[in-house]
């Protein structure tokens, strides 16, 4: 690192060294630094995390070639690219390294223009070559599989196995994303009697200034193993002895969901989004499913894929799942619209026509 390099503090890539010269001077530094913070806020945690992994491996593969990664030029960039697609990135992670590494120059004030002919030109390359994989979905948790997660969990009289079977509805019957699921605090769920509950989400992927987004979720009084009310019910009835981590803060304030010790007492920590994808994929290979197939976003997915296979109104489904994009929900629909008066029904089902038609002419026995 140059000894003369102004270091530019950001929660997001950390200290960004900027060489002398480049900086700005040094009146602007303090405004700069401030700059920096709340622009390191205009993403989001998952965001966040992807674009800081991105950016130290690339200011590893730089030192490795003795280049600066501030700034970088296209060929730098083109020269990146052609070795991480060597490694076997796919060309939409290949992309979002480099938005990443957009974000820090512009941290920094520096420009990146990644339109650049020279790195448009690579890219193009390999996109031909190595093609635009779909993404890798999870599977969806429709009714059928998150019945089977249920019954692989705890019983429901354990403070365990009431915060599974709570997490598992609530998050499959609002689409909620593993972050929002564990995000939720105890005044964000409101009982609406005779209807079901009703879920402030407070700060979403589609919500980050947080304005709050509502989204009710239907009880199922017929079925008290396979109801959200229920479900929270009960597992309130434990929450409610877990300790007040949180500085004094009003019940509502409270985390929902918290951690557990291994015998069983409730500890009052908030869950990190990462106990989602642990709770469905330990229930899911408890149940002889592949766990390798699931992720947190099973929940979600489920909803939605439920949902379209019932006919729902593509504005029904985003209005439960917040979308905002009716392109993004098409994707949940698409399956089910395949098989829905498809015309090989016609053909190769059972009655077809053509098999009708052969039995009017067949010999008698």
């Amino acid at each position: 690192m140059n000894d003369d390099s102004v270091i530019l503090p950001s929660s997001l890539f950390g200290p960004l060294a900027v060489p002398a010269g480049i900086a700005p001077a040094e009146d602007l530094h303090d405004l700069a630094r401030r700059a920096a913070l709340y622009a390191s806020r205009a993403r989001g945690a998952g965001t966040r995390r992807t674009y800081r992994s991105a950016w130290r491996h690339f200011c590893a593969w730089c030192a490795g070639l003795g280049r600066a990664p501030l700034p970088a030029d296209a060929d730098t960039l083109a020269m990146y690219a052609v070795r991480r697609a060597d490694d076997g990135l796919a060309v939409s992670s290949l992309r979002v390294a480099l938005a990443a590494i957009k974000t820090a120059h512009l941290l920094a004030g520096l420009a990146l223009d990644l339109r650049h002919p020279r790195l448009a030109m690579v890219l193009e390359g390999i996109t031909r070559s190595k093609g635009l994989r779909p993404r890798r979905q999870a599977t969806p948790a429709v009714p059928g599989v998150l019945r089977l997660l249920l019954a692989a969990r705890p019983p429901a009289a354990t403070p365990l196995g009431a915060r599974d079977r709570a997490m598992l509805l609530l998050g499959f019957g609002a689409a909620l994303r593993r972050s929002e699921l564990v995000g939720l605090a105890i005044g964000d769920v409101a009982t609406v009697p005779g209807r079901g509950l009703m879920l402030t989400i407070r700060r979403s992927k589609t919500d980050q200034h947080g304005a709050g987004q509502s989204v009710a979720v239907c009880a199922n009084p017929r079925e008290g193993n396979f109801c959200p009310a229920a479900a929270l019910e009960a597992w309130m009835a434990h929450r409610s002895r877990a300790p007040d981590l949180c500085g004094g803060a009003s019940d509502a304030e409270r985390p929902l969901f918290c951690g557990l010790t291994k015998a069983g007492r409730l500890t009052g920590t908030k869950l990190s989004d990462k106990a989602v994808v642990r709770l469905i994929k330990q229930a899911a290979a408890a149940a002889g499913l592949d766990p390798a197939t699931y992720a947190g976003h099973s929940l979600r997915r489920g909803l939605l894929t439920a949902g379209a296979d019932n006919q729902a109104q593509l504005a029904d489904l985003m209005h439960q799942s917040r979308h905002r994009s009716a392109q993004s929900v098409l994707g949940y629909i698409a399956p089910a619209d395949l098989w829905r008066n498809n015309v090989t029904a016609a053909l190769f089902g059972a009655g077809s026509g053509e098999g009708r038609e052969a039995g009017k002419h067949a010999d008698p026995a």
